[in-house]
């Protein structure tokens, strides 16, 4: 490698390094590593936006696709540049320069790995994707956000979201063995740039962080990326170079150990949740007995009480997440936070002003009906309960000719 291409791929691979320390990510067992990255950046972040008006920041928090994030990266990759000028000053590192190297690669290697396996594993047990809740079932379609129609569709079909799962878990168990790592790089490059374009294309916020993932992706592959395009093009066998961990660590029993920790703390991260659970189908999860559609068949309201509720609701929606949703005659629809008091038949409901509001409710098994009242505004809701799972959306359906289909 070229001495200019070397510094190139050293500082990618530290900005890497530095992504994997501080970049957030929704560990289980790792749920420091966001306050740690809030602690050392956020002052930092705020202070360098103060002079860029243009890109103000509204939301202080360092969440997917933010401009804090953006910020974030912005100074790891300044960081970077700062560490891979200053550590060729070093002796240390002109001297041991390729087991760092391959250290780095490592890290990046089972970092992937995990991030890969719990994302695939979410896919497979309908975590990621799952099925459409009553209010968007209930919405018409050109009412929709690209990006919650498309998480909707996904959801409606559970062999789809097996084979994703399995595309992104089967390479992520090919990394943890040398004979197969760079096969699994190549099918997980195939797989990250498929969700980069997904991620654009319907305008999912996770664009930053799959191709951040992306970039790991690539940068382990550029070791052997020039043999293998002259391997398919030139059909010629080819040796490649592995980064092992024999070449950072001599002592077998010690890389055995290290590894099998590394692998037992990526299945806690992935799997011992599910299994700790037994919940391998999220569409089976057990659910608040309100949860579903609601249709309301009458409203009165008492004259005496002012208020300025709108009283057009068509349809009341709970939530699997605990959200109360009004839908309106037009369509619209207003959430709130929900809270419920089984023992007191009520329900608490707290608008985005920190606002509540106290129902009553009583739901009636056998009819399936749920009466809402609030003395405080004088209205009472008779509704009935919709059969929203019913609906064709959600129907296993499927046809081998298109003569079967009616």
């Amino acid at each position: 490698m070229k001495k200019s291409n070397l510094f190139w791929y050293q500082a990618f691979l530290s900005f890497g390094l530095l992504g994997v320390l501080f970049v957030p990510f929704s560990f289980r067992y790792f749920d420091f590593q966001s306050k740690i990255t809030k602690f050392i950046f956020e002052d930092l972040i705020l202070l360098i936006s103060s002079y860029f008006k243009s890109t103000a920041i509204s939301n202080p928090e360092i969440t997917s696709d933010s401009t804090m994030l953006y910020y974030l990266f912005f100074i790891l990759f300044i960081l970077c540049l700062i560490f891979t000028v200053a550590f060729s000053f070093f002796e240390f590192w002109k001297n041991h320069k390729t087991p760092i190297i391959k250290a780095f690669q490592i890290v990046l290697t089972y970092y992937l790995a995990c991030i890969m396996l719990k994302y695939g594993l979410d896919k497979i047990f309908k975590v990621q994707f799952y099925l459409p809740e009553p209010n968007i079932l209930y919405t018409p379609l050109g009412m929709l956000d690209k990006d919650i129609l498309f998480w909707s569709t996904m959801g409606t079909s559970y062999s789809y979201n097996i084979f994703m799962g399995l595309m992104e878990v089967v390479p992520a168990l090919m990394l943890f063995f040398n004979k197969t790592r760079i096969l699994g790089l190549l099918i997980l490059s195939g797989v990250l740039m498929n969700v980069g374009f997904i991620n654009f294309s319907f305008d999912l916020s996770v664009k930053l962080y799959s191709l951040f993932l992306l970039l790991i992706c690539f940068l382990l592959l550029v070791p052997n990326l020039k043999k293998i395009i002259l391997f398919f093009i030139s059909n010629q066998p080819i040796v490649l170079s592995h980064f092992k961990g024999s070449d950072i660590i001599s002592s077998k029993s010690t890389r055995i150990s290290i590894k099998t920790l590394i692998i037992i703390f990526i299945f806690m991260e992935s799997l011992f949740p599910y299994i700790q659970n037994q919940n391998f189908n999220n569409d089976n999860a057990i659910q608040n007995p309100l949860h579903g559609a609601y249709e309301v068949v009458k409203i009165e309201k008492n004259e005496t009480k002012k208020n300025s509720v709108n009283l057009k609701i068509k349809r009341i929606f709970i939530h699997r997440d605990s959200y109360f949703i009004f839908q309106y005659e037009d369509d619209s629809m207003q959430d709130f936070y929900l809270e419920i008091n089984e023992a007191k038949n009520q329900f608490t409901l707290t608008n985005y002003n920190s606002q509540k509001i106290r129902l009553h409710y009583k739901f009636a098994d056998h009819s399936k009906t749920l009466t809402i009242s609030s003395p405080e505004l004088g209205i009472t809701f008779y509704t009935k309960s919709l059969p929203w799972k019913q609906m064709p959306l959600l129907q296993p359906l499927f046809h081998w000719t298109v003569d079967e289909i009616h």
